[in-house]
């Protein structure tokens, strides 16, 4: 399941599932957990979003990438991500360890990657 080429290539296939299990995300983000050059993610992402797959919009200075809901096949492409998902053991991992909610007001931060107590 290592060199998983559904979407036409490993990498492209991390991106969207990726992508499709963060809901929400960023180049820079996807390039960090698929473990990619941010450049390949990026062009990943104009190819994605020039099919219709993905869409993209600015915040700030930040494009923010989520699946376009009005593609086609919105729906099927979530359901078999989510349980690509759950098959690639390092996605999985990655998935887990993210942190996806702002941290506490004033808690201090542990640099060896963990929350601090």
């Amino acid at each position: 399941m290592e060199g998983l080429k559904l979407f036409g290539s490993p990498t492209r296939t991390r991106v969207v599932v990726m992508a499709v299990a963060l809901r929400e995300t960023y180049p820079r983000e996807l390039a960090r957990l698929v473990n990619a050059p941010l450049i390949s993610v990026q062009r990943i992402v104009d190819d994605l979003e020039r099919e219709g797959i993905l869409a993209t919009r600015l915040s700030g200075n930040q494009r923010r990438v989520i699946v376009n809901s009005e593609w086609i096949a919105s729906q099927e492409l979530r359901a078999l991500a989510l349980r690509l998902a759950e098959t690639i053991p390092d996605i999985r991992v990655a998935l887990e360890a993210e942190r996806r909610r702002a941290r506490r007001r004033g808690k201090p931060v542990d640099r060896t990657r963990r929350d601090a107590a």
